[in-house]
């Protein structure tokens, strides 16, 4: 099933963007590892948890997708939207006000940080980054990479058939790929041939990058 990250949160469906991110920056000072020794390894799991939901709840585009279909994101999506990004670089400086270390983010994004000459385990806030790197476009860059290498059998294709009353109506599916589920929501007055693109949505079904590009075809039954 796809992750709940209002649930994972705390906040409401119809939560205010400000609640989302005041949500997030709280939860990321209460599970930061420093503040829970001998709980490291949940304490990470925990962060990246509330980093991949944040990524998505607090894009206005990836929550109206993720509340049409059900789709997850992953960490370091929150460096791809400016709101989120800059929201990001405030909690450095709540961790940097507060005494806390940066370490275990390299953890966290380590993926995304591969090649990218960067740590943050030697960032400082206010320091800068070394050779001046900006958060936002380190991650972009390593995001465009991954895309760049994803070839294009990573795009799933698959058929939903409906009737044409509930074509009219608009109703939800339920996708099933290697044991794991996703909610498909058909909206109203779909045309015949239609194609709904679930981005990533392999990440949840595959573990790997990729979308699922589903054909709603419209019958007389």
């Amino acid at each position: 099933m796809a992750k709940d990250y209002y649930a994972i949160l705390g906040v409401s469906r119809g939560a205010s963007d400000e609640e989302i991110k005041k949500a997030y920056r709280s939860l990321a000072m209460q599970y930061h590892p420093d503040r829970n020794l001998g709980k490291e390894e949940w304490a990470n799991e925990k962060f990246k948890e509330i980093n991949e939901a944040f990524g998505v709840l607090g894009n206005p585009e990836k929550r109206r997708q993720y509340d049409q279909f059900g789709t997850t994101g992953n960490a370091s999506d929150i460096f791809g939207n400016a709101a989120t990004n800059t929201t990001f670089n405030d909690l450095m400086k709540d961790f940097s006000g507060s005494g806390l270390g940066f370490d275990f983010l390299d953890k966290i994004f380590g993926e995304a940080l591969k090649n990218r000459n960067f740590a943050f385990r030697v960032y400082h806030y206010g320091g800068g980054s070394p050779g001046g790197v900006n958060l936002g476009d380190l991650f972009q860059q390593a995001q465009r990479q991954q895309q760049h290498n994803v070839p294009s059998t990573d795009t799933v294709n698959y058929e939903i058939t409906i009737s044409s009353k509930e074509a009219k109506k608009g109703l939800e599916k339920i996708l099933v790929r290697n044991s794991h589920q996703l909610k498909v929501k058909i909206p109203k007055k779909i045309k015949n041939g239609t194609k709904i693109r679930l981005t990533n949505a392999l990440q949840t079904t595959d573990g790997k990058s990729g979308d699922i590009i589903i054909s709603v075809l419209v019958k007389d039954m």
